[in-house]
């Protein structure tokens, strides 16, 4: 292990059935006494608008709620946030809402101006209002980055992470397979890659249990993807909990994102985005990035001591500790592979290779070079 490196992680988690409950006392610790609560038609549709303000009640804390449409609506938001003289924002929802509420604190603390510049990526160097997130499924992880992005504009900075992340069952809605899968896959691939290659002990701290919540949840919930739920909007009882611990990975990978430059598989998902890439060849994002990562894994098994070590959170102790530890590589490689053919058979589904996603031979060579040991 290297002697020098340094992690950041500036959001507070709480993670429970009651955990919105302590949200309005988390709040009044930062001096945020009237939250805009920024939500998607969904989340109200199954209540859970009314859910979170029975939370803040006991609390006598006044709550306004906007539901958002589109990422337009950005200037309505805005002024509304002005004119009420609200002081923090929670969000309640996954993805766009997320990303359109970080973008919203950086135009309340830095003008408006800042979201229309066409500098490209932008460092802010400031604190903004406090932001709470609250996910209603698992997500890609993004959203407890330092970074969102707006009308194509990147802006990065530490301030950008959440202040409070509160995860709970409660507020799981019905997600479909396929974006269950495309989580948890994304989730794997970015806790895999850095606990093998980032040579820093708090990231591997941070890795290794998002590692054990995809390989203890992914499956169950593709089998059983819950087609009642369609009717309802919230989840079934028996998915809640295993589409939380996926949430909380997609998490757990957000901390890791921001804290490990240059990941190889978020390489890979980026060119899956690309136009007439994945989508095409029936692969989605986190599928190329795991078919990335076993690449990468079989460039440098030989080489890599931590490959081995690998096979412990993607299994568990009693099974690592029958595997000698010359095999701990193979094995390693080998549980994800065998993953990735338990979800083909599920959704009887061929998942192809990355050449047969459209990417070029020299992107998959570039991607599949396994990369030194990080500094982070």
């Amino acid at each position: 292990m290297n002697s020098a490196f340094q992690f950041l992680c500036r959001t507070k988690t709480a993670f429970g059935s009651h955990a919105l409950f302590h949200l309005s006392f988390d709040l009044s610790c930062m001096n945020a006494h009237k939250p805009f609560v920024i939500t998607d038609q969904a989340a109200c549709d199954a209540g859970l608008d009314l859910q979170l303000a029975r939370a803040f009640q006991d609390a006598h804390v006044p709550l306004g709620i906007a539901v958002l449409e589109d990422t337009s609506e950005m200037e309505s938001l805005y002024r509304l946030f002005v004119d009420k003289g609200y002081d923090s924002i929670i969000v309640l929802g996954t993805g766009m809402v997320v990303q359109t509420a970080k973008a919203l604190n950086l135009a309340l603390c830095t003008g408006p101006e800042t979201l229309r510049s066409s500098a490209g990526p932008r460092q802010i160097n400031a604190s903004l209002l406090p932001l709470a997130v609250i996910p209603t499924h698992p997500g890609s992880g993004q959203e407890t980055t330092g970074e969102t992005t707006f009308l194509h504009h990147v802006f990065a900075s530490p301030f950008l992470m959440p202040d409070l992340l509160i995860i709970t069952a409660d507020t799981m809605l019905g997600t479909p397979c396929d974006v269950v899968m495309d989580s948890g896959l994304t989730s794997l691939a970015l806790c895999c890659e850095a606990f093998v290659f980032s040579d820093n002990p708090f990231v591997r701290s941070f890795a290794g249990p998002g590692i054990c919540m995809v390989m203890e949840n992914l499956i169950f919930l593709v089998q059983n993807p819950g087609k009642e739920e369609l009717l309802c909007q919230k989840a079934g009882k028996d998915r809640r909990q295993p589409l939380a611990q996926l949430a909380h990975a997609a998490a757990l990978s957000g901390f890791i994102r921001s804290n490990v430059p240059d990941l190889k598989t978020l390489q890979a998902g980026l060119h899956a985005g690309e136009p007439g890439i994945a989508p095409e060849a029936g692969l989605s994002r986190g599928l190329c990035m795991v078919l990335a990562l076993l690449d990468m894994f079989e460039n440098s098994k030989d080489t890599s001591a931590w490959l081995g070590k690998l096979l412990l959170p993607l299994t568990d102790a009693q099974h690592y500790a029958t595997v000698c530890g010359t095999g701990q590589a193979d094995a390693a490689i080998q549980t994800i592979r065998d993953l990735l053919q338990k979800l083909s058979r599920i959704l009887s589904k061929d998942f192809g290779t990355l050449e047969q996603a459209g990417l070029t031979n020299g992107q998959v060579l570039k991607i599949s070079e396994p990369p030194f040991l990080r500094q982070s």
